[in-house]
């Protein structure tokens, strides 16, 4: 939850970068989200697919409004043999549940209209199950890696179960979003919001500190790009 300073802060934020991210036309984001796929793909998962030697457990979502759409990515994982699982609020509304994702025609319109693996075609993902990298939306991020989301704390939540039922799971929590979602102002944010080990953006993948259990992957993941 959110203090009401904080609240304060963040809300004027959400309401200018939700501004910014609008004006795109769907021409605009289409062509953005599939540069932003690519290099999601070409500077992260496929390094990563390199470093661990097999296929990587990728968690993602579906776009909702005008937000960047990870679906290329998504098609293209699931082609590679990749498995892919995409976060469902839970019916009692108190954070989300992962399932499992065979086809694009797997998602449905959810609580909000937001969309969500369609419980009648998806399998459910243990909680203690291993995720190799989480695709985190946003409305805005620096180059801190700090993040602003939409109030809800449903990220923030996951993230905190994630580490609490498996603390030693190497999990890379990245951001994925248009380039002009990024600022160079300090963020406002609370000791619960979640860390993310990278950004990935239109013009690029930026990787943040190197520590934690996820810290050798970064570093392989950098090392590899000239391999």
């Amino acid at each position: 939850m959110e203090n009401r300073e904080a609240g304060a802060l963040k809300a004027e934020w959400r309401a200018r970068m939700a501004k910014i991210r609008d004006r795109l036309s769907a021409a605009e984001r289409e062509a953005l989200s599939g540069k932003l796929c690519a290099v999601t793909e070409s500077e992260g998962l496929s390094r990563l697919r390199r470093e661990l030697g097999r296929p990587l457990t990728l968690c993602a979502y579906a776009p909702y409004r005008s937000e960047a759409s990870p679906m290329p990515l998504v098609a293209a994982c699931l082609d590679r043999g990749d498995t892919v699982v995409a976060t469902r609020m839970r019916t009692d509304g108190d954070g989300l549940e992962l399932r499992r994702i065979g086809a694009l025609s797997d998602w449905m319109a959810g609580r909000w209209g937001v969309p969500e693996p369609d419980p009648r075609r998806t399998a459910l993902l243990a909680e203690t199950s291993p995720l190799d990298v989480v695709l985190v939306p946003g409305l805005a991020y620096n180059k801190a890696g700090g993040r602003l989301g939409y109030g809800g704390g449903f990220y923030d939540r996951l993230y905190m179960e994630r580490r609490r039922l498996a603390p030693e799971a190497r999990t890379l929590w990245l951001g994925f979003a248009f380039s002009g979602q990024v600022v160079a102002e300090v963020l406002p944010a609370e000791e619960h919001d979640l860390k993310l080990d990278g950004l990935a953006t239109d013009e690029g993948v930026l990787w943040f500190a190197e520590d934690g259990s996820a810290a050798a992957w970064k570093r392989g993941i950098r090392d590899g790009a000239d391999e």
